[in-house]
């Protein structure tokens, strides 16, 4: 191979004694190209360090073989997890995955997505960060750039006109009421997430009408927003209080939940005694809290999965037979995992 220091598709095919072009499908599993060579193939290009040339392959196939994922934190275990399935999908198809996170940051997000654009990615998955009012700018931009995009988990408050892959965020608030008033509490409160994004608002109107089914009382002061660590010490704070608090509570996040409780517990409150508490993410650490909170479990694992699936689907562009309609809104299960703050 002379003076050269990169290995490259025709130095493969010298070795092995064939073209390039069939080293090229064969490195791509082509089932034209039959599994003996395949294998010898991989073989010689993992014996001499062959690593692919992206802008050859991107010029030859109109495609970089990458995508993109942009999410609101990279420190959660819901989004790790959906990262990591998102990214097992997409290897199995010899894609790559470039991952962004915007910090629940509106403008950090819009700067992710225009990198990915500029990278020449073949597809993006979103996951909207709370600050995120408008995101028919991330559409329109898409569109220019031909490159297929799915909102995932929280979405747009306009989706059904794009591909999106989430939970029933209205059964699942539906849900935890009607367990919180099995556990016997006829007084439940919320802890809501920003209404400018559709997983909140399905979830704050799946506690309106479990309320209104099971003739409950809705008061707007046992409504508070805010879904982090700091929010649930404050919402705590304001229904202790209360001349008349709630006693169970439906918080759509998981963190805002921990912090209210370790707050009543040190006002010597007892869970679910005196309130009983769902959250919504179903964290790993939910079981080991002193008073072992109960969850929504989104199986995170399969959203993920499922829209790399979408993604790959939409980069095939194959119109006479879609493997997903256009636009495709897949609903991920959720369970209820029933645990000493609300049983």
């Amino acid at each position: 191979m002379g003076d050269k220091t990169k290995v490259t598709i025709y130095d493969l095919a010298q070795k092995l004694g064939t073209t390039a072009s069939t080293v090229s499908r064969a490195l791509q599993d082509n089932p034209r190209i039959s599994a003996k060579t395949r294998e010898a193939v991989k073989q010689m290009a993992r014996e001499l360090n062959y690593i692919p040339d992206p802008v050859a392959h991107h010029l030859r196939t109109g495609r970089g073989n990458v995508l993109g994922i942009i999410v609101p934190r990279i420190d959660r275990n819901f989004f790790a997890s959906i990262i990591s399935s998102f990214q097992t999908v997409a290897q199995k198809a010899n894609f790559q995955i470039i991952i962004a996170a915007s910090n629940e940051n509106a403008e950090e997000e819009r700067a992710a997505l225009r990198a990915l654009i500029q990278k020449k990615v073949d597809g993006v998955a979103i996951s909207l960060s709370v600050n995120t009012q408008n995101s028919k700018e991330y559409t329109e931009l898409c569109a220019q750039h031909k490159i297929p995009l799915v909102f995932f988990d929280r979405l747009p408050i306009d989706s059904q006109d794009y591909d999106t892959v989430s939970n029933d965020n209205f059964q699942i608030g539906y849900d935890a009421v009607v367990q919180l008033h099995r556990r016997g509490c006829q007084k439940i409160g919320h802890f809501a997430g920003p209404m400018a994004q559709r997983s909140y608002i399905d979830r704050y109107r799946g506690y309106r009408k479990a309320l209104e089914d099971l003739h409950l009382e809705y008061r707007q002061e046992w409504v508070i927003p805010g879904i982090t660590i700091e929010t649930g010490y404050d919402a705590a704070q304001k229904i202790l209080q209360m001349q008349e608090r709630p006693d169970g509570i439906f918080s759509a996040g998981d963190f805002p939940a921990i912090t209210a409780m370790d707050t009543f517990h040190k006002k010597g409150l007892n869970i679910p005694g005196d309130i009983a508490i769902i959250g919504v993410a179903n964290e790993p650490f939910d079981a080991y809290l002193n008073t072992p909170l109960s969850s929504v479990e989104l199986n995170q694992q399969r959203m993920g999965e499922i829209t790399a699936n979408i993604l790959l689907s939409r980069i095939k562009d194959d119109d006479d037979n879609p493997e997903y309609e256009f636009p495709t809104h897949m609903i991920v299960k959720h369970d209820l995992i029933l645990r000493e703050s609300c049983i």
